[in-house]
């Protein structure tokens, strides 16, 4: 008898298989693939052009820094924020292909004006695109990934797609962070090697939107979606979180999200300062900075395939309690930081790195579980809204007290909601565990 769908075996005797729901192909699951490898490798450098900018082509000054990265960050969740649910229903609507395909044009626009810069309210509005770009081109990224796969290889699917965000990031940050530096060493100066450097990656956002147009899979995922007005779908986003262990699901993305944002906006910032006050140039800090960011998402890759393997051995409540525990030691042990380039604090950006990614997995393989198929576009929606508050509070706070306290301090805010989430966790498992049924699913 042939089987209705497509399996993937990525090792042999289908020790680590991931079954395909019907009528997705592997040209489909290797296009999400692509698109995981480089969305969200794309989408990090923004921190290091938005420093790269303000540093040189701006020559804002180093205590007002942390402040401004906050507040763009901030600008940029807003319209997140107001962009998440409609892009959802949107996708539900006509298709996942092309709100994916637009967002990376979007961002490639962004990274396109963005050394064209003259002043911080140019830079703003070109970050409001890069936002309505990255909103776009990520909703699709985790609502295909949560359509493809059926429940049971649904971890590994997460896994796989994980490793493949945290290699692209970084890929980024190896080669594509360095152009500034080669371009400098090519004799164009500091702010040309910059302009170079952003435009090479506007290059690689408009590759990534053909290829997802063209290879993802027509249509969307289920039939009765059509007939379910956009506002019936919003309420039964929001009605989902009458049940405890949506509720989690929305408090996961919370933290998981402003986790690697955190990482991503003052790790690189935190480095590329400290880079400065050595005397270097700005593209000679950055490219010290991005060891350190390398470092940690170099761990965070690593541990991806061991983290998916344990989430999908263990209840998917407890795996949330244990994974935002080990999230909430790496971001807390960031206060014994001195020297952020030194090498003996570097196991310590091992344990963030790792500690991050069990967060983003436990957010992820519970949205999975806990969202029906009609309804995983609103929940997916809330799900992102969650995550973009988590990102707004703790960068717009993060960044004034990087500025006023110490470069670590958003990174110990972060840890005691990880604390927080890790709790309550442990409450929902007490008072709603998971059904053998939602397992199954």
């Amino acid at each position: 008898v042939s089987k209705s769908f497509q399996t993937l075996n990525f090792l042999p005797a289908g020790k680590f298989k991931i079954d395909l729901v019907p009528g997705v192909t592997k040209t489909n699951f290797f296009t999400i693939g692509y698109g995981a490898l480089t969305t969200i490798g794309l989408l990090t450098f923004i921190s290091y052009s938005t420093n790269y900018v303000l540093l040189e082509n701006l020559a804002y000054e180093r205590g007002q820094i942390g402040t401004i990265v906050g507040n763009l960050q901030v600008i940029a969740e807003i319209v997140l924020i107001s962009i998440f649910l409609p892009i959802g229903l949107i996708a539900d609507k006509i298709g996942r292909r092309q709100v994916y395909s637009f967002g990376m044009l979007a961002m490639g626009l962004a990274y396109f004006l963005y050394p064209l810069a003259t002043g911080i309210g140019e830079l703003t509005v070109y970050r409001v695109i890069y936002a309505i770009g990255m909103g776009s081109a990520t909703g699709m990224l985790g609502t295909v990934t949560a359509d493809y796969p059926q429940n049971h290889t649904r971890g590994k699917m997460i896994a796989v797609t994980g490793i493949l965000n945290a290699t692209g990031v970084i890929i980024v940050s190896l080669f594509f962070a360095r152009l500034p530096k080669n371009f400098a060493d090519m004799g164009f100066d500091q702010i040309t090697a910059g302009k170079y450097a952003m435009w090479v990656v506007a290059g690689m956002c408009v590759i990534t939107a053909l290829v997802v147009a063209f290879g993802l899979q027509k249509g969307t995922p289920t039939e009765e979606q059509k007939k379910i007005p956009y506002l019936q779908q919003l309420k039964s986003g929001w009605a989902e979180g009458r049940n405890p262990r949506i509720q989690l699901v929305y408090a996961s993305a919370f933290v998981a999200r402003a986790d690697l944002v955190i990482i991503g906006t003052f790790l690189v910032l935190w480095g590329t300062m400290a880079g400065k006050d050595m005397g270097m140039t700005t593209a000679d800090a950055q490219s010290a900075a991005r060891l350190v960011f390398v470092t940690s998402s170099m761990s965070a890759l690593l541990a991806s395939p061991i983290i998916g393997y344990l989430i999908d051995k263990v209840d998917r409540i407890k795996a949330v309690s244990v994974c935002m525990a080990i999230a909430a030691a790496g971001y807390l042990s960031m206060f014994f930081v001195d020297d952020v380039l030194a090498a003996e604090v570097r196991p310590l950006f091992v344990l963030l790195g790792v500690g991050h990614q069990c967060a983003f997995f436990a957010a992820t393989t519970l949205l999975g579980q806990e969202a029906p198929k009609v309804k995983r576009g609103a929940i997916v929606g809330v799900f992102n809204l969650a995550g973009a508050a988590g990102i707004l509070i703790s960068t717009g706070i993060g960044g004034k007290i990087y500025d006023s306290i110490d470069p670590s301090a958003p990174f110990i805010l972060i840890g005691f909601c990880n604390v927080a989430v890790s709790l309550f966790a442990l409450y929902v498992n007490r008072i709603a565990p998971s059904s053998s049924q939602t397992q199954q699913q």
